[in-house]
């Protein structure tokens, strides 16, 4: 399956894009693609957050789950929040053995 990420802002008072990847996030092709939309978000709109809504994606890499890390990391350095919401119960699981716990469902990130 070909990952497709859709991205759009949410109408919210501050600037916060949705990224919305579409399918598996298993080869290093998706996750190259997963962290180039960050850095196409971060500089194209500057948002005060960015949520990732992972309900179109049934399954994360080791290469997916590092480049949703370096994503993060982009975005903490430009003084922007992440949050993961709607992420499958096996993803969740993965996210929190890798320490990407705290990203999951925060109560702003919507």
């Amino acid at each position: 399956m070909t990952l497709v990420i859709d991205t759009h802002r949410l109408p919210e008072p501050d600037v916060v894009i949705a990224i919305e990847p579409q399918g598996e996030i298993g080869s290093s092709d998706a996750a190259r693609l997963l962290r180039e939309r960050f850095t196409m978000v971060l500089a194209a709109t500057r948002p005060a957050h960015i949520v990732v809504d992972l309900s179109a994606v049934p399954s994360i890499s080791d290469s997916g789950l590092l480049a949703l890390r370096t994503g993060c990391e982009h975005a903490a350095a430009n003084d922007t929040t992440v949050a993961v919401i709607a992420a499958a119960p096996a993803i969740r699981d993965r996210l929190s053995r890798h320490g990407l716990d705290r990203l999951l469902d925060q109560p702003d990130s919507r």
